[in-house]
C-alpha cells in the first residue's frame, strides 16, 4: 500500500518581493513572509487548516506598497515553522499566544489581523483575550470540512491512518480546495483566478511536510468555534482563488473603514 512520503519544510521557501523571516517566540520558530517597512502599521495574515503563508504570497508586496507593513504566518506545526509534539494544554490558548508573540516580534503594538477559516479562529481568540493587541479582524471564508471519518479520530491516529492512505487525503484537500474556489468564482471579483493550480499544488506538498500532519488535523478541529460564512466583514474573494488584486483593494478597504 502506498505511503504519504514526507517533503521537507523548504517546498514552501517560494520566492517573491518579501522576506523569509523566523521568528523566535514562546519557545519556538515561527516562520513568516515579511514585507514592507516595518514603521508601518502591521497587518498579520493567518491561514486555515488547509493552507500556509503562501495563500498569501501574492498580496503581500502589493499591500506593503500601500504603505502597511505586512506578514503572512506559518503557525505553529505548518510548512517552515517548528513543530513540536503536542504534550496537552488548550490548543486555542497557545496559538492566539503566538499571534501575540508574533506581533511583539515583528516590532508592533498590536496588528490587523486578515484570517481564513480556522485562522480566524485563533484571530477572534486572540482579540477577546487581549484586545489591545488586535486593530482589527477581517475573517474570510470558511473552507469544507475532512471526511467524516477522518475527523471523528484523534488527532495521532488519524495522522497515522491517513499516511497510510495518501490518496484519499490528496483527493479531501482537492475537493476542499476545488469547492471554495468555485464559491469564490460566484463572486464577480474572482471570476478569472489567476493562481489555483499553483496554490493547490503547494498545498499537496505543504500537507506532506514531516510532522505536519497531526498538527493540520489538531488545528481543524478549531471549527467548532468558528463562525457561520455570513459572519460581519468576510470577504469572498479569496487571496487563492481569485484576482489577488481585487483581493488587496478588499483588504485595503476593510482598513480604511
Amino acid at each position: 500500500m502506498p505511503r504519504l512520503t514526507p517533503t521537507p519544510p523548504s517546498v514552501v521557501d517560494l520566492p517573491g518581493e518579501f522576506a523569509h523571516r523566523m521568528l523566535h517566540t514562546r519557545g519556538v520558530r515561527l516562520h513568516a513572509a515579511v514585507a514592507g517597512d516595518p514603521a508601518d502599521p502591521l497587518v498579520l495574515f493567518i491561514h486555515g487548516a488547509y493552507g500556509g503563508w503562501f495563500d498569501f504570497r501574492y498580496a503581500l508586496a502589493p499591500l506593503a506598497s500601500r504603505g502597511y507593513h505586512v506578514a503572512a504566518l506559518d503557525q505553529r506545526g505548518f510548512g517552515m515553522s517548528d513543530k513540536p509534539a503536542h504534550r496537552g494544554g488548550n490548543l486555542l490558548r497557545i496559538l492566539r499566544g503566538d499571534l501575540g508573540g508574533v506581533i511583539h516580534t515583528l516590532g508592533h503594538a498590536n496588528a490587523a489581523l486578515v484570517a481564513a477559516d480556522t485562522g480566524a479562529v485563533v484571530a477572534r481568540a486572540l482579540e477577546q483575550a487581549q484586545p489591545q493587541l488586535v486593530r482589527s479582524v477581517l475573517t474570510l471564508p470558511n473552507e469544507p470540512h475532512l471526511p467524516a471519518w477522518l475527523g471523528r479520530l484523534p488527532a495521532p491516529a488519524a495522522a497515522a491512518t491517513a499516511t497510510h492512505l495518501p490518496g484519499a487525503l490528496d483527493r479531501a484537500w482537492r475537493t476542499a480546495f476545488h469547492a471554495t474556489l468555485a464559491r469564490a468564482a460566484a463572486d464577480s471579483a474572482a471570476k478569472h483566478p489567476e493562481h489555483p493550480a499553483e496554490t493547490l499544488a503547494t498545498r499537496l506538498a505543504a500537507l506532506r511536510i514531516d510532522n505536519a500532519l497531526p498538527h493540520i488535523l489538531a488545528t481543524h478541529r478549531l471549527r467548532r468555534h468558528a463562525p457561520a460564512n455570513g459572519a460581519n466583514h468576510v470577504l469572498h474573494a479569496l487571496p487563492y482563488a481569485g484576482d489577488p488584486g481585487a483581493f488587496v483593494r478588499g483588504v485595503e478597504k476593510h482598513l480604511a473603514s
